[in-house]
């Protein structure tokens, strides 16, 4: 009973790497590598803990409850301390979500497929082909339950296991082919070959020391699933080397103004505070003038809620004054009150300087539950921010905008729309030449929120190859292009290279300095900038202030669509049937087994 009891323990402490190492290759940890082998442990443990369960019926229970709490309870806790930001939304109730949240999508989306791996692992004497059928099944089960957490409950597909990898564009690229799911399918089944690869050697080296006179064992300790998964995983990266492109495949299309106001969204609604938001947006948007962009990009409802571009006249006749005093458009977040309906609306707008505020706008579609909206299956609660009730829009509307003297069909998400792996596949089918995210996270306080959100947009801009623009209320803003790495990203900073904070006049034009190819250099060192977000003095991304960030456009991406867009998520579809058919290989398996035990 100790020497189960160890086995017991052991098996509970290597679920718990698992998860530890699952949560660790998220933000704000980010260390991508561990989603290669976050669950290795865990299977190990689930092959050790069920060894020789059908001869134990006894034992095999207690191993059953050790398998089956040990992964209750340590997905929570990955999922608690994944979203641990939450409790900044309007506390109290942000620390019930904290709670409360990391049950709905670790037990229902996450443990299920712990639950079910003991059923669904293959027979170390199956043959290569049965193994790497039922992996890529179990494997499939995994792009499964990530592709319904997407649509469940009003759907929550925050970092999906693929946006792990946000931060190493030569991984994500066959993105392109599958979208955000084939990288998962490839990172997961990864894992499941590497521990079959593991497993496999321990019980072929243990079958040869307890039977040393015997000349083979009955099974290889050749492992082709694992030489697969290794092809899978240097897919991405040939995919990337492949169509790296030459310096004069590069199109520049004009230099972008991010800013970032960094007011809490609560606090527009006071009046005094709503006003200093105004003339923040105008001095933080005029000092891009000084930077010769071509079009300023405003975050989610930039200017006070309170008093909405379309529904309050005043409002507009501010923003055109503004957009005509910059001399350039505006692409801004915003609100609509439609008066005949007595409900708002989370909008983005296109404002130019010569023509004013387009009539045509961007309605957010996917509404923040219990913020926005109550859904009709939780009516009995309440809201969790006082917004009142908003309508959300009926289509994907593309904002028609001008931009350097060219015409772009822009596609806009807002908020947390990003997250959801078909709203860009959507816009690029209606035509949008690039992409913008709007966004407020200032509901997330300053830890992990910002840059969890943010990997959804690089898997966005891959999936589709358009570049995106991202402009948040107080981080992370920043451009990412058609092969999901960000920009270099240049905030607007004082004669003494300190971080302009908008406290005080916008500082006078200065002088950039770029290579032959149009590269930003380091004035100091005259370096190549590396990507980066908007950061101020400090490295940090929570800041007032505005800045600046090149939109390229790649010859091999223009005109063209990905086989994503065209086809969407046939990975899913694919994923389903090869874990029918794991099932019903497991299934077989079984009955013969039965058989031989009844003969």
């Amino acid at each position: 009973m100790v020497r189960e009891g160890l086995k017991s323990a052991a098996a509970a402490s290597a679920v718990a790497l698992s998860f530890a190492l699952y949560a660790a290759s998220f933000e704000p940890f980010g260390v991508a590598e561990f989603a290669y082998i976050f669950a290795v442990p865990a299977i190990l443990a689930c092959r050790f803990l069920y060894a020789n369960a059908e001869s134990e019926a006894r034992i095999d229970k207690t191993r059953k409850k050790t398998w089956i709490f040990s992964n209750l309870f340590f997905s929570y806790l990955a999922w608690v301390a994944i979203l641990a930001w939450l409790r900044h939304v309007w506390p109290p109730a942000g620390y019930f979500a904290m709670f409360l949240l990391p049950l709905a999508v670790a037990w229902l989306f996450i443990f299920p497929w712990f639950a079910l791996l003991p059923r669904l692992l293959p027979d170390i004497n199956d043959s290569n082909f049965i193994r790497i059928a039922r992996l890529g099944g179990i494997a499939g089960f995994w792009v499964a339950l990530e592709w319904l957490r997407s649509w469940l409950f009003s759907g929550f597909p925050w970092l999906l296991l693929a946006h792990s990898q946000w931060l190493r564009p030569a991984v994500i690229q066959t993105a392109e082919y599958g979208g955000v799911w084939i990288v998962s399918f490839i990172l997961i089944f990864f894992n499941l070959a590497a521990a079959e690869y593991i497993y496999r050697l321990f019980k072929w080296q243990k079958y040869k020391l307890e039977h040393r006179f015997e000349r083979r064992a009955p099974f290889s300790r050749i492992c082709p699933e694992f030489y697969l998964a290794l092809l899978m995983s240097l897919a991405g990266m040939w995919i990337y080397v492949l169509k790296l492109p030459s310096p004069k495949d590069a199109d520049f299309a004009f230099k972008a103004g991010l800013v970032q106001t960094d007011f809490a969204g609560i606090l527009k609604w006071d009046d005094s505070l709503a006003r200093e938001n105004l003339e923040k947006v105008r001095l933080l948007t005029l000092a891009l003038r000084n930077a010769d962009v071509d079009v300023a990009l405003l975050p989610e409802a930039a200017t006070p809620p309170r008093w909405p571009i379309i529904g309050t006249p005043e409002m507009r006749l501010w923003t055109e004054k503004l957009a005509r005093d910059f001399g350039k458009p505006i692409i801004s977040g915003n609100m609509a009150y439609l008066y005949d309906e007595r409900k708002s609306q989370n909008i983005a707008v296109y404002v130019s300087p010569e023509n004013g505020l387009s009539e045509n706008y961007y309605a957010k579609i996917k509404l923040v539950p219990f913020g926005e909206y109550i859904p009709s299956w939780a009516s009995f609660m309440g809201k969790v921010v006082p917004v009142g009730t908003m309508k959300g829009g009926d289509s994907p509307v593309l904002l028609d905008a001008k931009i350097r003297e060219k015409d772009y069909k822009i596609g806009v998400m807002i908020c947390y729309e990003d997250v959801f792996p078909n709203f860009g596949r959507e816009r690029v089918k209606n035509g949008a030449d690039l992409l913008f995210v709007c966004t407020n996270d200032s509901w997330y306080g300053r830890e992990a929120g910002a840059w969890q959100h943010a990997a959804h947009s690089a898997l966005q801009a891959v999936s589709v190859r358009r570049p995106l623009m991202r402009s948040s209320n107080n981080g992370l803003s920043a451009v990412f292009d058609q092969y999901g790495r960000m920009s270099p990203t240049v905030a607007i900073s004082t004669a003494d290279g300190k971080t302009w904070h908008a406290d005080s006049p916008p500082p006078p034009k200065k002088l950039e300095v770029r290579d032959e190819r149009g590269n930003l250099l380091n004035p100091q060192t005259l370096e190549i900038l590396r990507p980066s977000p908007l950061i101020d003095d400090e490295g940090s991304i929570y800041f007032r202030g505005a800045g600046v960030a090149d939109v390229v456009f790649f010859d091999s991406f223009q005109g063209k669509e990905t086989f994503y867009v065209r086809y969407g998520d046939w990975v899913v579809w694919i994923s389903l049937g090869l874990f029918a058919g794991s099932l019903f290989l497991g299934r077989q398996k079984h009955a013969k087994k039965k058989l031989e035990a009844n003969a």
